[in-house]
């Protein structure tokens, strides 16, 4: 540049002072056009998070399994259980004050509670129904088939009292419970939590849904019965003749009667189904405490673990054991009274299948119950096994415990895995596991063969008979 003339550097010094100010002024112009562009965006963003932030307030909030009860549940059991004790106190059963109260600690049974009078004259009432069952029954040929109106009514009998005395203990049953919920390890989620009551009430409601069908289409060929058999020309009057017919075998008809006996039946056959889901309700219940303790060791499985760990384990399964016991010895003879129950009932309409159906109504009716029939005493059979199931799975993490770190606590467990027990029992007479499937099933076959040799084909639109029976 020292180099160059005066003149001619003064024009140099002018022309890149010009060049220098437009391409600075082009730079600032683009640079401004991005940061506008950028600043439209970030507040499109940010309107948009804003409304969708206050489009999310406005929504209801959703929780896993659709429900806030059951993101709000603490995964207990007698919060799982409550609704369905509400709707048994509804059908005279279960009469526990506070059985959808938040804490165990509520429960109570009163002997002047409303629940337990009402509890008390349908136990009368059924005893009476009972009573006169037996005296039709009694002055009429007796056969396999004919005892049937016994055995139904004096198994709801039967069951109603075992109910009753269940409710005395049930508020010392479900502080115990909750006392071995609480030591045991906490639910990873809260999906965890409500997974048992979930399905203890998809159980109920799946149970009452068939069995309100299964009602339904017992009063459709009721209804057929009667206006083939018609001895009067009231069609009603001609229904409960049928359907009741164990009272009018004593007495002449009345309204009130018939009225009576329709609402005992129909009790009655809720307090049948009933007995069922209940065994599989406590079932349900056990294998997932069960269960509950058998995820944590399955998220430890393999790892060197202190001994201090393994004997809270083994004291929590030891817990869950006699938790076990306690409601095996206060539910035990309601199984023996299911399981004894179905096993008749089965072999009974098995033996009724070989005959010919009289009407379409009557065959689906017929064909429903015996599927529903063999379906709940199949799905009694295997909630109840569950719990000797998940009982004994907890043996195959204790095998895959290192070498280094078995020790003293984890033999102790093994042996206590290994020998002890752990099922729901009938009395102690047998154990609810698997292999009992197929020890019914093969008792059914084994019996059903031995009724055949003896069956004669009756006609089911015979009017003689009782159509209960």
């Amino acid at each position: 540049m020292k180099f160059l003339p005066a003149k001619l550097e003064r024009k140099f010094r002018r022309l890149k002072k010009h060049s220098r100010s437009s391409l600075t002024r082009k730079l600032d112009v683009m640079h401004e056009s991005a940061r506008k562009k950028v600043i439209e965006e970030n507040c499109d963003a940010y309107k948009n998070q804003k409304q969708s932030e206050y489009e999310c307030r406005k929504r209801p909030t959703k929780f896993p399994g659709g429900t806030r009860e059951t993101f709000l549940s603490e995964g207990s059991f007698h919060q799982a259980v409550g609704r369905v004790l509400l709707v048994a106190e509804f059908f005279a059963m279960m009469p526990v004050k506070g059985v959808t109260a938040k804490h165990p600690g509520d429960l109570s049974f009163s002997w002047r509670n409303v629940r337990t009078c009402f509890c008390l004259v349908f136990i009368a009432s059924s005893l009476a129904n009972f009573g006169l069952s037996l005296f039709k029954v009694l002055n009429n040929p007796i056969s396999f088939n004919s005892v049937k109106p016994i055995i139904f009514r004096g198994s709801v009998l039967l069951v109603l009292i075992v109910a009753l005395r269940l409710a005395q203990q049930w508020p010392t049953l479900m502080m115990y419970w909750h006392e071995v919920e609480q030591g045991l390890p906490q639910y990873p989620s809260q999906v965890g939590k409500g997974q048992m009551g979930h399905t203890i009430r998809m159980v109920m409601l799946v149970g009452m849904m068939l069995s309100f069908a299964e009602h339904l289409l017992s009063m459709i060929s009721a209804i057929h019965y009667a206006r083939y058999c018609n001895s009067t020309s009231d069609p009603i009057k001609n229904y409960f003749l049928r359907t009741n017919d164990e009272i009018f075998y004593v007495t002449s008809y009345s309204t009130a009667l018939a009225l009576w006996g329709k609402f005992q039946n129909v009790y009655s056959t809720f307090i049948w189904n009933y007995m069922d889901m209940f065994v599989m309700i406590i079932s349900i219940g056990l294998a997932a405490k069960f269960r509950q303790l058998n995820n944590d060791l399955r998220n430890f499985k393999g790892m060197h673990m202190a001994p201090s760990y393994w004997s809270e384990r083994r004291i929590q399964y030891r817990n869950i054991c006699v938790l076990c016991d306690k409601m095996d010895d206060a539910i035990s003879l309601i199984t023996m009274v299911s399981f004894s129950n179905n096993l008749y009932f089965i072999c009974v309409q098995l033996l009724r299948s070989l005959n010919t159906m009289p009407s379409v109504a009557h065959a689906v009716y017929f064909y429903f119950s015996l599927i529903f029939l063999i379906g709940r005493t199949l799905a009694v059979s295997l909630y109840s096994a569950s719990v000797h199931d998940e009982s004994r799975l907890t043996l195959r993490y204790l095998r895959c415990v290192p070498k280094d770190s078995w020790c003293p606590e984890v033999k102790r467990f093994s042996e206590e895995v290994i020998n002890d027990e752990v099922a729901l029992s009938g009395m102690k007479f047998f154990h609810l596991t698997r292999k009992l499937v197929l020890s019914v099933a093969g008792t059914i076959v084994t019996y059903e063969l031995v009724l055949i040799q003896f069956h004669e084909d009756n006609d089911l639109w015979d009017c003689n008979q009782s159509y209960y029976s």
